[in-house]
């Protein structure tokens, strides 16, 4: 139940820590030019749901070792991960309510994943969308933050294990 920072469940060991700007850019080229080299790489952006959280953190969570492949396969294919600063209250709730305080409080003190502070144009949008009726769609308000966000920004990929969530981000 406790994490004991192994980077297989706590995001935040990530090398990947930076969220501004949040669009892929190029590797810089051989020799320390900053200039691209013309074969430049671009390093992919996703955006990370409480749900993965979570899942890392809580070692008796069902989705414990998917989440945790899945951040190893993140981090290797060389993935910058952020969130927003409602996901992260989030999951300090989700956390304190299941795990427990201590390890709540310890992941929030611990926390180096990128953090995106929504504004109110991105809260007015969510609460469109959270407010709109909608087939079957049952957002809840940080989850429309998050897929605002992501639009915003122009993410397309999601670390999450709520089906809910990645049905929306699809």
């Amino acid at each position: 139940m406790e994490s004991d920072r192994d980077p297989d469940r706590d995001p935040e060991q990530s090398p990947v820590t930076s969220v501004a700007p949040v669009t892929p850019e190029p590797t810089a080229g051989a020799g320390g030019d900053d200039r691209a080299a013309p074969e430049a790489t671009v390093r992919p952006v996703a955006f990370v749901d409480s749900s993965a959280l979570v899942a890392l953190v809580d070692r008796d969570d069902t989705s414990h070792e998917a989440a945790a492949a899945a951040y190893r396969d993140l981090v290797g294919a060389g993935y910058r991960l952020f969130t927003t600063n409602y996901v992260i209250a989030e999951t300090f709730d989700l956390l304190r309510a299941g795990p427990g305080i201590e390890i709540a409080r310890r992941w929030l003190r611990d926390s180096r994943l990128a953090v995106y502070h929504v504004d109110e144009q991105d809260e007015a949008k969510a609460r469109k969308m959270a407010l709109a009726p909608s087939r079957g769609r049952d957002l809840s308000l940080t989850d429309a933050i998050s897929l605002v966000v992501m639009d915003r920004l122009g993410v397309n990929d999601a670390f999450a294990v709520d089906q809910r969530f990645l049905a929306e981000t699809a």
